[in-house]
């Protein structure tokens, strides 16, 4: 083994180290506030933004934000659906410790080491792609939490790509603001290391690249809030899925 791969593994190792001892403190604190006070929606989204920050900076991972996030309106009672491009693991890090909320995923995210324990605390909602009854399921529980005037994030090209083009979305999260009569707040995410985006290649892979690298920086920009009342699903779709290829590429100018 070289001196570069020597790094490297030395890195991964403390990274991996310091992933583990993040999610045991917040375990820990959020465990034992439930035993002593009970756990408010509220708390534990304070828990799951803090968590979500301390594994990025133990990542090494770099957030640069949109100023407009801090003068972002309350969530409207009838929710708010966050809809972003998907390139990397880190997104939802990125997206959970900005906007908290819960967060709609691929079925396979129970299987990611110690990212598993973060999505259970963050009422992460599972969806498998291949099956039309839970996609069903699915819009269901993303109507339920957006009626109850909460977050939702939805990756609504439904999987990870490479490069800056939005690929095509799904139309099922679009359903379930519509009914709700919610709001829709686009959001572009953009990578400066080509190291960071997950593509064709198995997690275990793109896991140990992330935490081998030096350091990783990504961008993000947020668009106008649209709202969904009165909108059909398709207008709605096709109007976030302009509004997010707008939002990546102001993102990207910033790396």
């Amino acid at each position: 083994m070289d001196a570069h791969s020597t790094i490297r593994s030395a890195r991964a190792g403390l990274r991996t180290l310091g992933l583990a001892s993040v999610t045991g403190v917040e375990c820990g604190a959020l465990w034992l506030e439930g035993r002593l006070l009970g756990v408010s929606v509220e708390r534990r989204d304070a828990y799951v933004r803090s968590w979500s920050r301390r594994m990025l900076a133990a990542i090494g991972a770099q957030v640069i934000d949109d100023p407009s996030i801090s003068t972002l309106p309350p969530v409207p009672p009838n929710g708010r659906l966050l809809v972003s491009n998907h390139r990397s693991m880190l997104d939802i890090l990125v997206q959970l410790s900005r906007f908290g909320g819960s967060i709609l995923s691929k079925d396979d995210l129970q299987r990611w080491p110690l990212f598993d324990r973060l999505a259970a605390i963050a009422d992460t909602l599972y969806v498998d792609r291949s099956s039309s009854a839970s996609g069903a399921t699915s819009i269901r529980r993303v109507t339920d939490r957006l009626s109850k005037g909460r977050t939702v994030t939805v990756f609504a090209e439904g999987t990870t790509y490479p490069g800056d083009e939005v690929r095509p979305f799904h139309a099922g999260a679009f359903l379930a603001v519509t009914r709700t009569g919610g709001e829709v707040l686009p959001l572009g995410l953009a990578y400066r290391e080509p190291e960071a985006i997950y593509w064709q290649e198995s997690l275990g892979n793109h896991g140990r690249r992330l935490l081998e690298q030096p350091s990783i920086t990504v961008a993000m920009s947020i668009g106008e809030i649209i709202p969904a009342a009165g909108q059909t699903t398709k207008r709605l779709t096709a109007e976030t899925h302009a509004a997010v290829q707008s939002a990546v590429a102001r993102a990207r100018a910033k790396v």
